[in-house]
């Protein structure tokens, strides 16, 4: 089974990203997740996961650890340093400028060995959950 690691500045982003691709691929690949930040309880970024009905408590440290175990790691950010593990895949994505639920969309479908068909559309629980943030950080 395929192993992704997300990783963000904050749990934020890579919680909304492993949503995303778990509602598309289910648990047909193992996904995780890592902040290159220690976690702030009861921060803004927690408040918005529980509204979201996500778990802030899910987020972990950023280690040599998770690069690991990971067969695919995926950077949300351009500007995030993070170690390379040899054998590993990197991606680096501009979350700031790229449309997160296609990228999500894009890489489940590479994950699972198809090709990206241009028709599907994503779950409007998924568009609830970008409108949702996008209206937030926008305050």
């Amino acid at each position: 089974m395929p192993k992704v690691l997300f990783v963000g500045d904050d749990a934020s982003s890579t919680q909304i990203a492993e949503t995303l691709l778990r509602r598309l691929v289910g648990d047909r690949i193992e996904i995780s997740t890592a902040g290159a930040q220690l976690p702030d309880p009861g921060g803004r970024a927690d408040q918005m996961l529980v509204m979201m009905g996500l778990d802030p408590a899910h987020e972990e440290r950023l280690s040599v650890r998770s690069l690991h175990s990971a067969d695919r790691v995926v950077i949300l950010s351009t500007t995030l340093d993070v170690a390379r593990v040899p054998g590993r895949s990197y991606e680096e994505w501009d979350v700031e400028n790229d449309d997160l639920q296609e990228r999500v969309r894009v890489l489940a479908l590479d994950l699972l060995g198809r090709e990206p068909d241009r028709r599907t559309r994503p779950l409007d629980v998924v568009r609830r959950i970008l409108a949702f943030v996008r209206a937030t950080v926008r305050r």
